[in-house]
């Protein structure tokens, strides 16, 4: 009797340098694809929010001590990459840095202020006795320097009033005047309009 005989087969996958490669190739591709997705979907735009004569300073790394990189000003936009512990990641123009992320807002500050400086904003007149004026200071302060005097009928622009204050604008000078001495219409136009009556030494400048 014959014996059969029997042949193993085996299988295997041969790996080439072309075919790894291949494989290696695809998978980096996937990383930096699936990176730069990750990237762009945490980037964002913000403003540098100084005061005006101030400027934000970008450095090389997320330190106080760090080189200067650069100097942005109040309103500079910036791409955001992440924020860590008070210091963003940005890049402004050319350069990518560290700023304080406090100083960087959604909204550009000069758009802002200015709407909000409009929507403030009143138009009032001076009401005092005939002859007299109204006197506009530096600060809301009885003590404060004078800086001009305002007649009867004269429009001011009100920004604001705290207290017995109000900060105007009166010609091209911007100062306080007392509240209590501004109406909202002409005094000379509305016959029914009389001067407060109190001690106006201290707000009231009278004719020599």
């Amino acid at each position: 009797m014959k014996k059969g005989l029997v042949i193993p087969l085996c299988f295997a996958v041969l790996s080439t340098p072309a075919f790894d490669k291949t494989v290696q190739g695809a998978s980096l591709t996937k990383f930096l694809h699936s990176s730069s997705v990750q990237a762009a979907a945490k980037t964002e735009t913000k403003y540098v929010n100084v005061d005006a004569n101030s400027s934000l300073t970008l450095r090389a790394k997320p330190s106080k001590s760090a080189a200067k990189l650069d100097s942005l000003k109040k309103g500079t936009a910036v791409l955001v990459y992440n924020v860590s512990d008070g210091w963003a990641e940005v890049k402004a123009g050319t350069k990518t840095g560290y700023v304080s992320a406090e100083y960087l807002t959604s909204t550009k500050p000069g758009s802002t202020a200015t709407t909000t400086s409009t929507a403030k904003t009143t138009t009032k007149y001076v009401n005092v006795d005939k002859g007299s004026h109204l006197i506009l200071r530096s600060k809301a302060s009885k003590t404060a320097s004078i800086l001009a005097s305002l007649a009867r009928g004269e429009k001011v622009t009100v920004y604001s009033i705290s207290g017995d204050w109000a900060k105007v604008k009166a010609g091209s000078k911007t100062g306080y005047v007392h509240a209590s001495f501004l109406t909202n219409s002409n005094p000379d136009s509305n016959a029914g309009t009389s001067t407060p009556a109190r001690n106006m030494s201290m707000w009231i400048k009278d004719p020599i």
